[in-house]
């Protein structure tokens, strides 16, 4: 939960969010997983971005349940541990870390987390339309 967290916690300062048509899933391993994000205010978090979270149980490690993907167009980044064939849906599944994941689902594209990735970012587009405002 906590690289989760980092990675989202610096994409809300930078004012990003879940990249649009891109859905997020995390899935509490534990009742006590789940306390623990609640405790240190991580869910909160998680639902400001706009990910789905889902209460312990067998879910999309297993083929069902949220974050399988429905088509074979879709694509799946995911911090699970299984990866045969078809057992997150039909789609292509690719297996991340928890910082790739959650920086995947706000870029929407696959992409690795750095420290500052999004602050830059924001700090580009902010000085692009800077200097487009002066020239006018």
């Amino acid at each position: 939960m906590d690289m989760y967290a980092s990675v989202l916690a610096e994409a809300e300062t930078a004012g990003r969010g879940l990249n649009a048509g891109t859905k997020m899933y995390i899935q509490y391993g534990s009742e006590g997983t789940r306390d623990y994000a609640i405790a240190k205010g991580y869910d909160g978090l998680f639902r400001r971005m706009g990910v789905n979270m889902v209460q312990p149980g067998c879910g999309a490690c297993i083929g069902c349940g949220p974050g399988v993907s429905d088509t074979p167009d879709q694509v799946t980044v995911s911090a699970i541990n299984r990866n045969f064939q078809g057992r997150s849906g039909p789609g292509s599944l690719y297996l991340a870390s928890p910082l790739t994941v959650a920086a995947s689902a706000v870029e929407g594209r696959i992409a690795a987390f750095t420290t500052g990735m999004f602050q830059g970012e924001w700090e580009t587009v902010s000085s692009a339309s800077s200097s487009d405002n002066t020239e006018g």
